[in-house]
């Protein structure tokens, strides 16, 4: 019969990702996890077989922070707000965002960040401004749009404070989105006349 630890697995996920968010990667260890929870490592290891596998966990956790970010109503506009939440998560996350997309850990943020792709597009079925447009071009859209949003948001992330502010990113995602939207219909436009 397996031991009984006093901690459940998602708290130790759940710990890992509060270290990580205070001090990145660098701060994450077995030791440090197990002196946050005031216990030995063993439970540590007794749900995760390497640390690798609870850094997967962890990346998880992100993507999923990230996605709660990217559908908070901000303008009435869901396809603004996919794009402005993505560029406020770096801004509002930023070690969060960073240790996402380092490395080590891209392969499991474009893994599970495909999820929300499809969850975001899946949900802009019936998006208005998209009408008339066939699907390679609305993923082109939504590509183009992404990484915009991705750029602003690693921007938002490594400056100093003080350079961005959430009404910035709002204002430069909306602008942005718009001439990405219009410039890339009216090549869609001239191509097929």
């Amino acid at each position: 019969m397996p031991p009984k630890f006093k901690f459940e697995k998602k708290e130790i996920i759940q710990t890992a990702l509060d270290i990580v968010r205070a001090h990145g990667w660098q701060g994450l260890s077995a030791r440090s996890i197990a002196n946050e929870l005031n216990a030995s490592t063993k439970p540590i290891y007794g749900y995760f077989k390497s640390m690798a596998v609870l850094e997967e966990e962890v990346v998880k956790r992100i993507v999923n922070l990230l996605y709660n970010h990217m559908i908070q109503n901000r303008t009435g506009d869901p396809w603004h707000d996919h794009g402005i939440g993505y560029a406020l998560f770096g801004f509002d996350e930023k070690k969060l965002f960073l240790a996402a997309n380092d490395d080590r850990h891209v392969a499991h943020y474009r893994e599970y960040g495909q999820i929300i792709w499809d969850r975001c597009t899946a949900s802009l079925n019936d998006y208005p401004p998209f009408k008339g447009l066939s699907g390679d071009q609305i993923f082109t859209v939504q590509f183009l749009r992404w990484l915009m949003a991705h750029g602003l948001a690693f921007q938002a992330a490594i400056q100093p404070s003080g350079l961005y502010d959430e009404a910035i990113i709002t204002e430069k995602m909306q602008i942005g989105s718009r001439a990405i939207l219009r410039g890339l219909k009216m090549e869609f436009q001239s191509a097929s006349s």
